[in-house]
């Protein structure tokens, strides 16, 4: 970007006047990707990208930036800082916008295909098994979204998997079969969303709402009768990333509860 300060004033005015328009929500995503892969940053350049993250509802990211320019900043370069930061802390975090960019989700993935190799089993403490992935695989893709293969908890292995019964090689055949599936699943949900009735339901959803969802975790339960009992958490884009339990047995849709303050 040859002037990033123009750049941003112009997105910041689309981004205002559309009332944050998909079109504007997404040049000022590319504004973020282009400042957070700069090596050496100017302030400006990082004050910038905190203004943008507070606009788009990212106020955990703009904070870090605002509490590390902080250590270096100068008088003028202070104040402006602390004007943000009061701004910041100022806002009701119940009733924050977000505004997500939305372009990869609509992109048609490929599954997520395993091999046996990939799938890395442990003895839990109570004897169950844990059925991890390996840590080669970054992404897996569920609901056509790419989850990242990590511990989101950070408080122990990216375990999603867990079993009563011991893995043999039929059953890790059958976990890489059901994450394809997991992985292309949309027309089943939507059916299932749309005939359900269940608090804080949107009426009629479509693929606007499917390429609005995100997955923050998942994990499957494999009992002692081979069925795939699995749970997972979205955030809802459309309603302002409320989160909801999704859950499923096997490859049937069993139910869905939001929950507001997820």
């Amino acid at each position: 970007m040859k002037n990033i300060t123009k750049e941003f004033k112009d997105a910041k005015v689309e981004f205002l006047k559309s009332n944050g328009s998909e079109k504007s929500v997404e040049k000022l995503y590319d504004i973020i990707y282009f400042l957070r892969d700069l090596k050496e940053p100017t302030f400006d350049e990082k004050f910038i990208l905190a203004k943008i993250y507070n606009m788009v509802g990212s106020n955990i990211y703009a904070s870090k930036i605002v509490e590390e320019s902080l250590k270096t900043s100068g008088l003028f370069q202070t104040i402006k800082l602390k004007a943000l930061a009061s701004k910041i802390e100022s806002q009701d975090i119940w009733n924050i916008k977000i505004y997500s960019d939305l372009r990869d989700s609509k992109i048609k993935k490929v599954p997520t295909k395993l091999s046996i190799e990939d799938l890395v089993v442990s003895v839990d403490v109570d004897g169950s098994y844990c059925v991890g992935i390996s840590a080669e695989v970054k992404n897996i893709v569920l609901l056509n979204k790419n989850f990242t293969n990590e511990d989101i908890w950070g408080d122990g292995e990216g375990y999603f998997i867990f079993s009563e019964k011991k893995p043999d090689v039929y059953l890790l055949e059958s976990i890489i079969e059901y994450l394809i599936w997991l992985g292309q699943i949309s027309d089943e949900l939507l059916d299932f969303y749309n005939q359900a009735n269940f608090r804080h339901k949107l009426l009629n959803v479509g693929e606007n709402w499917f390429d609005g969802l995100s997955v923050f975790d998942f994990s499957v339960y494999i009992d002692e009768n081979g069925d795939f009992n699995t749970e997972i958490l979205l955030h809802d884009y459309i309603q302002n990333d409320f989160g909801f339990h999704l859950e499923i047995v096997n490859k049937d849709f069993k139910q869905i509860k939001y929950n507001p303050e997820l």
